[in-house]
């Protein structure tokens, strides 16, 4: 407010006379009181943040915790004070940003203001519920585990929960040993943990769901095997549908299934239908957005069918098993769906080829890939002095000269007109074909961008995605470069034209190029293949950057007199073979990796990498520069020197233990023990094939020398930015000081 006022303002509180005559003196009147003007707003602005700082609700980071000691609040950990240096920001200078961090959700400024309000409701269950779900940023759940002991009933304290279990209901069943059992169970006097010691006296069980519940909006269902055979994922896989995470209804009542973004159970959704057989929509099932004068719509839908245009209600959905497929397609106006499989069957008495869109959620662990999360900070910025010409595309809607109604249309366009620099945009999330080739200018300078909150899929040709440029330009900073932003590619990239950079920012390509169900699975499978010299033997792209943030793609071919491969919080999945590697299986470029996760072998000429996973062999040629930090690279591999990472500190450390108890340990022995801490020390994940929820989340069971491994005691790999262990001793300690005295608290981790 202050930096748009008058700078003259104290210059016009004088009277007219000493304007007067300062205005026959040169002005110098004016000049002395713009100075000191500008040092009145200094100081206005500091009082202005004095004030701010008295209230948690908007004062500056560093003055959380002397607020918290007026309350005796006990100080969390908070990453904010101590984040990682914005290496994204320093790369992407033509972004909106300005920070590219992920966003931390330890919550320490809402954990302070909070504590009062915490404290009048200490030791009820909401309270611990809501308390646990502040402080983590995970949904939660929280049970009194005494409350599902059997007991011995008596007449003055009747217990009705404590009875027999009614094994005909089938919803009921599913229900068991999970988050929202309801059965009664028989004392366990082990200490609480993970799988065992729950159902005792003193146990208060903390459910936790850390997988993220994201929405695909009005997509088109992808068709299986047969015409009536549809995967609610547009890339044809198998998907299990996720409840859309909501908010309690009030903060008193504690959380239920349809509260937690988990996976849809069957029994739960057939259930749900059966409770509304006339409604416009039930509690997962319903039209989030759609034409006016049809369903009622219900904005916490979960999942929802629009069948050749026309919304299905609930009273034509069946809940199935799909899996296997029917040998025969259903009877009737019905539409069959397999929650679990996300799979659906379309009755006869529909269109013998229906076209499906559909509504669903679908879980991962982060923000990363494409994906419908928001990422309005890595948008392309509109640069004034170079503007942007921008176009849109929306499916089935086009108004020349700047809206398409398909991505091939846009860029036929942008080629007839010249092709300056230019955004692309993508306005929605449904399935666009890509043309067979993209050819650059040496000066041109293309971007293909999903909308904010979007996740469109693009199919290349068979053939790939080519990418050409002439490269005559002497200056070869400036030649032509490509982005893919906030996409999901099915297909490949190879760029075949000498360019300046390739850049992959919050996008997918996916790795094995495809997952649909009954595709055959293709001869090569790397994702991005950059050629190094020309149809003519002439060396290209000796200048190249490859530049990915936040992504997700199988195998790099990358030449290895490219300038540098830049990775940060991604994935490289090089489906049990060499990830990233040269021409012919030689080496690949330099390469800078940050927090990102490698699934299988890396070749390459020079490496620079900090808390990051390496899964098989790493061989780097140039040795004496570079360095590996706080990271696991697997025995036999040779890099440059490494500083506190895995194995080695293990083997390090089991050696140290052991010569101090025994120091005549012989080479053999000692051999023993490197190879022992080599066989258990290595990460280990919950799923390593993509498509899957849990795709490259590290199991509970990993090693803690890894799941904390990384320099700030988060977890090595492509989730070390979600700060999970802290979350969790965070909570740790929440609960030490709000518990009730002898109770003792179980974190349980469902997803």
């Amino acid at each position: 407010m202050t930096a748009t006022r008058s700078p003259d303002r104290l210059y016009e509180l004088l009277p007219a006379v000493y304007r007067e005559q300062d205005a026959d003196e040169g002005l110098a009147l004016r000049a002395l009181l713009r100075i000191v003007a500008s040092q009145v707003d200094v100081v206005e602005q500091d009082i202005a943040g004095l004030w701010n700082d008295l209230f948690v609700e908007t004062c500056r980071r560093w003055v959380i915790p002397y607020i918290g000691d007026l309350v005796s609040n006990n100080l969390l950990y908070d990453p904010g004070r101590i984040r990682d240096e914005d290496t994204a920001a320093a790369i992407f200078t033509d972004l909106v940003g300005p920070d590219l961090r992920p966003p931390i959700e330890i919550r320490t400024r809402a954990d302070v203001a909070k504590t009062i309000y915490y404290r009048r409701r200490k030791g009820t269950l909401p309270m611990l519920e809501e308390l646990a779900r502040d402080v983590t940023g995970w949904a939660v759940h929280a049970v009194e585990f005494f409350e599902l002991l059997g007991w011995t009933q008596h007449l003055e304290h009747f217990r009705p929960q404590a009875a027999w279990f009614d094994i005909r209901s089938l919803e009921r069943d599913e229900r068991v040993d999970g988050p929202f059992d309801e059965a009664s169970h028989t004392v366990d006097v082990r200490p609480i943990s993970q799988f065992q010691g729950w159902h005792s006296i003193k146990n208060v069980g903390f459910f936790i769901w850390r997988l993220e519940s994201n929405r695909l909006l009005s997509v088109p269902a992808r068709i299986a095997n047969a015409p009536w055979e549809f995967h609610f994922s547009p890339l044809g896989n198998d998907m299990p549908l996720f409840t859309r995470l909501r908010r309690e209804g009030d903060e008193t009542g504690l959380s239920t299934e349809l509260h937690v973004p988990g996976p849809i159970r069957r029994a739960f959704f057939s259930r749900d239908l059966e409770e509304h057989p006339v409604a416009d929509f039930t509690d997962l099932y319903g039209m989030v957005e759609g034409p006016p004068a049809t369903l009622e719509e219900n904005p916490d839908a979960s999942l929802f069918v629009i069948c050749d245009g026309t919304p299905v209600p609930p009273a034509q959905v069946l809940c199935r098993r799909l899996d296997p497929w029917p040998a025969s397609r259903p009877s009737g106006a019905v539409i069959e769906i397999d929650v679990a499989f996300g799979r659906i069957a379309v009755g006869d008495a529909f269109a013998a080829s229906p076209a499906l869109d559909v509504t669903c959620h679908y879980g991962f662990p982060a923000r990363l890939g494409g994906g419908t999360y928001p990422r309005r900070q890595w948008l392309r910025r509109n640069d004034v002095t170079n503007p942007l010409v921008r176009f849109t595309v929306v499916e089935g809607s086009a108004a020349p000269p700047n809206q398409f109604a398909s991505v091939v249309d846009a860029i036929a366009h942008w080629n007839t007109n010249g092709k300056p620099d230019a955004v692309i945009v993508i306005e929605d999330s449904r399935t666009y074909a890509l043309p067979g080739q993209i050819a650059l200018t040496d000066e041109s300078d293309l971007t293909i961008e999903a909308a904010d909150g979007e996740r469109p899929l693009l199919r290349t040709d068979p053939a790939g995605l080519i990418v050409t440029a002439p490269g005559t330009n002497p200056d070869p900073e400036v030649r032509g470069a490509l982005t893919l932003s906030g996409v999901v590619v099915e297909g490949f990239v190879q760029v075949e034209g000498d360019i300046s950079r390739l850049r992959l920012i919050h996008s997918t390509l996916v790795p094995g190029r495809t997952i649909a169900e009954g595709e055959p699975a293709p001869a090569d499978t790397w994702s991005i293949a950059i050629d190094g010299t020309s149809a003519s033997g002439e060396t290209i792209n000796a200048h190249l950057r490859l530049q990915l943030a936040f992504s997700i793609m199988g195998p790099i071919v990358c030449p290895e007199h490219a300038d540098r491969i830049e990775i940060l919080d991604s994935i490289v999945d090089g489906l049990d073979g060499a990830a990233i590697t040269g021409e012919g299986g030689g080496e690949a470029a330099p390469l800078t990796i940050q927090r990102s996760t490698v699934l299988g072998t890396a070749t390459v000429h020079e490496l620079d990498a900090s808390e990051s996973i390496f899964t098989d062999t790493v061989l780097v040629d140039r040795r004496q520069s570079g360095c590996v930090r706080f990271s696991y690279v697997p025995p036999g591999s040779t890099t440059p020197r490494r500083y506190r990472c895995q194995p080695d500190l293990g083997v390090r450390k089991a050696l140290d233990e052991a010569l101090a108890l025994d120091p005549t340990l012989t080479q053999a022995e000692r051999d023993a023990i490197r190879n022992y801490v080599d066989g258990w020390l290595q990460p280990s994940f919950t799923a390593t094939e993509y498509g899957r929820p849990e795709y490259c989340q590290l199991r509970l069971a990993c090693p803690v020398e890894i799941r904390t491994g990384a320099a700030d005691g988060s977890e090595m790999g492509v989730y070390c930015h979600l700060k999970q262990p802290q979350r969790e001793s965070n909570l740790r300690i929440r609960l030490d000081e709000y518990l009730p005295f002898g109770l003792e608290a179980g974190v349980i981790y469902v997803t």
